[in-house]
């Protein structure tokens, strides 16, 4: 991936930015049935390219500015800018904090460790979060649960629908992703379930992805069921697909790609 516009949007953090906020959009939509496109959507969006912006540039600095890969491309060639793209990005979210209700902030709140200590130790010369036996993938799809369904519903004074599912989807594609980084959280000492037992990772993920599609088609409306429905399913496609030896456009294209797929498929049924 040459082009530098693709490399910002995929590697820059863009894309799944873009994801997180379709999610929220989706969580306020099944809420409310208001398509329309609100302030908390904005938030979650600018908190996640900010979060994983300055996520991707503290391991980068963290390794001695010398780690391998195609993320750390644009934060190797671009750390002023990264740093500029995340300061603003979180700027951004911290104006956008008084057009809330205060209710709506107690999933960020309890979101907010799971972002702080994924990669800074709880205390000094202790473990991060990420470093705790199979628990990686939990902390990501909590925090993604909190921001992106929880947060929305609440910022527009409704109630949360699914909570459960989204814990589920991006439980789904935290363990797919894992499959990236199975020789990372060796060289780290991280025990993942993709590393130790990778069937049963692939397993349970396709698992996910499929009782999403069923939950989904039994307890919402015709079309939003069905929209949804065959989104997971399509889920599962690009599930089947992910191998631990796809290279890393894959996963940033076609892995993080899937967080598109439910909000898509509501939008194109309903």
């Amino acid at each position: 991936m040459r082009n530098p516009v693709l490399n910002w949007l995929f590697y820059g953090h863009g894309w799944i930015a873009l994801a997180a906020a379709a999610l929220a959009w989706q969580s306020t939509y099944l809420a409310t049935g208001d398509p329309g496109l609100h302030a908390a959507h904005l938030f979650v969006g600018c908190a996640t390219l900010a979060v994983y912006t300055l996520h991707r540039l503290l391991s980068f600095r963290r390794a001695g500015g010398q780690p391998d890969g195609r993320r750390y491309r644009v934060v190797a060639l671009h750390p002023g800018l990264s740093l500029g793209v995340g300061v603003v990005a979180l700027l951004a979210s911290l104006a956008l904090v008084f057009t809330f209700p205060l209710r709506a902030f107690w999933p960020v709140v309890f979101a907010l460790p799971f972002t702080c200590f994924y990669l800074i130790p709880l205390y000094p010369g202790g473990p991060r979060l990420r470093d705790l036996p199979f628990l990686k993938v939990v902390w990501v799809a909590l925090a993604w649960t909190f921001m992106t369904d929880l947060f929305p519903a609440f910022s527009v004074h409704a109630r949360p629908v699914e909570p459960f599912l989204r814990f589920a989807f991006t439980l789904a594609v935290a363990l797919l992703f894992d499959l990236r980084d199975v020789g990372l959280d060796r060289r780290q000492g991280v025990r993942t379930l993709a590393g130790a037992h990778p069937a049963l990772n692939r397993g349970l993920a396709l698992g996910l992805l499929v009782a999403c599609a069923l939950v989904s088609f039994a307890r919402y409306p015709a079309d939003a069921g069905a929209g949804l429905g065959v989104a997971y399913l399509a889920a599962v496609g690009i599930g089947v697909a992910t191998t631990a030896d796809r290279g890393e456009d894959f996963f940033a294209v076609a892995v993080n790609g899937m967080l598109f797929l439910p909000p898509l498929g509501l939008l194109l049924f309903t």
